[in-house]
């Protein structure tokens, strides 16, 4: 969905339509990528008396980022970990597909993306 609106967004079509960026940077794009993963969070509140910001703590979101980064090294636009393929629906789970098998930083245990 969250991809979609980006093709659709009237803002983002004045700068893809615009000539002088395009002569700039040519195919300009917007590009999002997404990584999910599964697992415990601890949520704190960082910020002043002016702005507070919510943070989330935890290696699970560690590996969400991991796999955000991963997106753009292995061309798609999104990743899930094993462990979040593993809680899907048994109709959803066949639609993944797997396409490697790493070990992160910080970690023994292999685990396969899709």
């Amino acid at each position: 969905v969250i991809m979609a609106g980006l093709r659709r967004s009237a803002k983002l079509n004045t700068y893809r339509n615009d000539t002088r960026l395009a002569k700039r940077i040519p195919n300009f794009e917007v590009k999002m990528g997404f990584g999910l993963h599964v697992g415990w969070a601890i949520e704190g509140a960082i910020g002043s008396e002016y702005k507070v910001d919510a943070s989330y703590l935890s290696p699970n979101v560690n590996m969400s980022a991991r796999l955000e980064a991963a997106t753009k090294q292995f061309g798609v636009p999104l990743l899930l970990s094993e462990d979040f393929v593993n809680i899907c629906s048994e109709s959803v789970q066949p639609q993944c597909r797997q396409i490697d098998r790493i070990t992160v930083k910080g970690s023994i245990q292999p685990m396969g993306i899709y």
